[in-house]
């Protein structure tokens, strides 16, 4: 001890990386057991077919499996005994882990400490975000992918060995995988990541002439490859080999309708009991609601039995109709498909704060809750800001510090925000939350670059 008596920390202490990288496990824990000891794990729609599932695999195997979900979050309930609290309390450990993997971005991909803790902190600060991690759902296991796909694409981008990259690329495209089994549209993760793995600048110990810089190329881009030919591959033939479906599960006709639910009545009367049947469903749902959203899910019991088909068939069918009334209507469709691509961007709050036993008036809960949410639509305004800006300016891209890193985010982001409004007009705000953190990236990089920029102009 000093003798002013004061602690000064020693070695690794000393680094800022170090000090703010505990400072946000320690803030992350510490909100994470609030929690836990004064809220609770809630269900929502989506829990009970989830649940289903799980019990599937585990009593009837693959066989038995209906595939009208991906199986990730399924075999993720199945390992933890599908025991809600099990669930909740590795849901959190996983939210944790998040929280982590953005400090450690920040960090490593802008040298400052205080950006990656920052990223952290909006994480383990916006209610519909931490708050999601109590909610029985494939948001939190998804969004925890997602993160972990972009910090071991940042490894992989940063390293310098030749070995080490093959299988830091082979660990690339296994995460990748994993992370569309657990939420169907990040089928298009791999593939939107293949470019940026083949394209990555070699490192000088790689680059001692073209030949090897082919062959490095190769073997890299192969090593990524493999696991998405294999686990993606092998579900896409076992889906269309059980069910007679090319796609990641067997929902895309009641996804579909809900796209043409809508001018549904323009169907023939050669399909009028579909037809009919349907329609009922759509105005007792829009008597209630105000909109034909998923009015399909309520119909499908009666749709099976009026019209002798499958669920699957049934699903086939809807997906043969919808098609033909969007061919026939295209401006209403994309007039629908711009309301979900805008709906995307809402970053609505899944919580119960009435379930929550800390003792807060509501009304704080309720002022805290908007002023977070006006933060992520916020961001998400500046990120949609910022790409046109971007496309516009090459002055812009080079003031807001566009890299191969933030293209390969953004890009994301906006690929799954135009394919999620084309196949769905349901729940399109969800789609987002596994990549809201994603889209805070992409904007404090931004911020960060432009304010060094405006740095280095003034000195």
């Amino acid at each position: 001890m000093p003798p002013d008596g004061r602690f000064r920390p020693t070695g690794w202490l000393r680094r800022p990386e170090a000090r703010w990288g505990l400072a946000v496990a320690a803030f992350g824990l510490i909100e994470r057991w609030l929690v836990g000891r004064f809220y609770q794990p809630i269900s929502y729609g989506d829990t009970a077919p989830y649940l289903r599932l799980a019990n599937d695999l585990l009593t009837r195997g693959l066989g038995g499996y209906d595939g009208t979900r991906v199986p990730g979050y399924p075999i993720f309930l199945l390992l933890l005994r599908m025991d809600p609290s099990r669930v909740w309390l590795a849901q959190l450990a996983i939210g944790w882990g998040i929280s982590l993997l953005l400090f450690w971005i920040g960090w490593r991909t802008s040298g400052s400490a205080l950006l990656g803790a920052s990223l952290a902190l909006i994480y383990d600060l916006t209610p519909g975000l931490f708050f999601f991690e109590s909610n029985l759902l494939s948001e939190t296991l998804a969004t925890f992918l997602a993160i972990l796909t972009l910090a071991v694409y940042v490894g992989l981008d940063r390293s310098p060995e030749g070995a080490r990259r093959v299988g830091l690329a082979l660990v690339l495209g296994v995460v990748a995988s994993v992370a569309a089994l657990t939420r169907a549209l990040f089928f298009l993760l791999p593939a939107w990541l293949l470019p940026f793995v083949w394209l990555m600048p070699e490192r000088p110990a790689e680059a001692a002439g073209a030949v090897v810089r082919w062959k490095s190329r190769l073997i890299r881009t192969g090593a990524f490859a493999l696991a998405p030919l294999v686990l993606l591959g092998g579900w896409l033939g076992w889906v269309y080999s059980s069910y007679g479906m090319l796609s990641p599960d067997t929902m895309g006709g009641y996804h579909l309708v809900n796209h043409a639910g809508a001018y549904f009545e323009d169907l023939p009367d050669e399909d009028a009991v579909i037809r009919d049947t349907y329609l009922r469903y759509r105005e007792a749902q829009m008597a209630e609601t105000g909109n034909q959203t998923n009015a399909i899910y309520d119909a499908i019991p009666e749709l099976t039995q009026v019209s002798g088909l499958s669920f699957f068939d049934l699903s086939r069918e809807l997906q043969r109709l919808s098609i033909r009334l969007i061919r026939a209507h295209p401006g209403r469709y994309l007039r629908d498909v711009v309301d979900g691509w805008i709906d995307f961007w809402r970053a609505p709050i899944f919580w119960r704060p009435d379930l929550l036993t800390l003792g807060l008036p509501i009304g704080v809960l309720n002022g805290a809750a908007i002023a977070a949410r006006l933060l992520s639509v916020g961001a998400n305004l500046a990120f949609l800001a910022m790409s046109a800006a971007a496309v516009a300016s090459r002055r812009i891209r080079a003031s807001l510090g566009l890299d191969r890193l933030t293209i390969a985010w953004a890009g994301l982001v906006w690929a799954v925000s135009i394919i999620q409004a084309l196949v769905e007009h349901g729940d399109n705000p969800r789609w987002l939350m596994p990549l809201q953190m994603i889209v805070f990236c992409v904007v404090l990089r931004g911020v960060w670059a432009w304010r060094n920029s405006r740095v280095e102009m003034k000195a």
